[in-house]
């Protein structure tokens, strides 16, 4: 791993944390367990039900202990500086060779996970959890895209604001994010990469994740003309789902589809447009396993993963977050995945119907991939920040 000063802040600001994280979980202090009966995890809000835990523990004898985290870059900080403490990570597209550079990742087995062969979504999976070495270093648990969505909020029906929508009158146009009309009325989620991403799309780049020291600058200037529309930068689903449910924002670039079940349930509409004509960044959270903490016990890592991959548990994430899990149209529509609670109700609020229409739909989805310098765009990013509500 190349070091970037950056990325070693990030690193020695949460190293002190982790301890006291993993405690208030429920989980170890100091270094990690080295129990094969327990298993650390790192994870995303939404992701992991209590109720299903318990149950994966009393079949299996297994306690999974789950530490949720904002961002990527917190992810990755937290693995790099206590790495024997974690025994599972659930990883972001276009992050591995941070991760593999480090040499912190044990390569898939992909003869243990026994449902690999049921996996039929529209993708290439395997390629956004792999590192440049060839090797896969994750299975996929979770994927989606970050669209842009706004509410009811009367000022989006401005007149000068109809050149940034399609036929529909749906907003299509990541632009609209920059329209002074709407300062102070944007919702955006500190996440360096993803935002950089979408930047690069505004910006028409054909790769956004190879870019030239002219498209670096392009961006700079970019973002700071996006600083008046933004008063706060979100930290994770429930940050950026409360912003717009209380009306403190307008428009976002959306962390997480499910956000739009959790805003409908607040009393309000969040419209969704996962089609827009720049391209919309995507991503998938992919399960890998830490060297020093999962890669000695990887019967209980592997068992783990297997139980969070069946239809049952699938459909149940899905019915209860409004995630997209690994489940294609089929699978989400079958007896087993009914019997299990999920209705074509919540199906609608997923991109798991939108994958039947194939290439139409996926070829608008840019997935994360590593970047030709991923040091230099957390710069950028916190530099960005810096002068946010200056």
């Amino acid at each position: 791993m190349r070091k970037r000063a950056s990325l070693k802040l990030i690193a020695g600001a949460v190293a002190a944390s982790a301890a006291m994280a993993l405690t208030a979980c429920g989980g170890p202090s100091g270094q990690g367990s080295t129990d094969d009966k327990t298993l650390n995890v790192l994870s995303w809000e939404t992701y992991h039900d209590k109720a299903q835990l318990d149950a994966f523990t009393e079949k299996t004898g297994i306690k999974v202990n789950i530490v949720n985290v904002g961002s990527p870059d917190e992810m990755f900080a937290k693995v790099k500086s206590a790495p024997s403490q974690w025994d599972l990570a659930l990883v972001t597209s276009g992050w591995y060779d941070n991760y593999t550079n480090a040499n912190l990742l044990e390569p898939i087995d992909t003869s243990k996970v026994t449902a690999l062969n049921d996996m039929k979504l529209g993708f290439d999976w395997k390629a956004a959890a792999s590192s440049k070495d060839g090797k896969l270093y994750g299975v996929l648990y979770n994927w989606g895209n970050q669209p842009l969505a706004w509410t009811d909020d009367a000022a989006l029906a401005a007149p000068g604001l109809n050149k940034y929508k399609d036929e529909k009158g749906q907003f299509n146009d990541w632009n609209v994010l920059w329209d002074p009309a709407l300062a102070g009325k944007v919702s955006m989620f500190d996440e360096s990469q993803a935002v950089l991403n979408m930047v690069c799309l505004t910006l028409g780049f054909e790769d956004p994740f190879n870019l030239s020291e002219e498209q670096f600058n392009q961006v700079k200037a970019k973002l700071a003309e996006l600083r008046p529309q933004i008063k706060r930068l979100t930290s994770g689903f429930n940050d950026q789902t409360d912003q717009l449910a209380g009306g403190e924002a307008s428009l976002a670039y959306l962390n997480n589809i499910a956000s739009a079940k959790a805003v409908k349930a607040a009393g309000k509409t969040l419209n969704v447009n996962n089609l827009i004509k720049q391209g919309v960044p995507a991503w998938s959270d992919n399960y890998s396993i830490v060297k020093e903490g999962g890669g000695k016990k990887l019967d209980a890592a592997y068992e783990f993963i297997n139980y969070t991959m069946t239809p049952e548990w699938q459909a149940k994430f899905v019915t209860d977050s409004s995630n997209n899990g690994i489940l294609d149209y089929a699978q989400a529509t079958s007896d087993a995945a009914k019997s299990a609670g999920l209705t074509d109700e919540v199906l609608s609020g997923t991109l798991i119907p939108a994958t039947r229409d194939g290439e139409a739909f996926f070829s608008k989805m840019v997935f994360g991939q590593t970047p030709e310098d991923a040091g230099k765009r957390v710069e950028i990013w916190n530099e960005f920040k810096l002068g946010l509500g200056s």
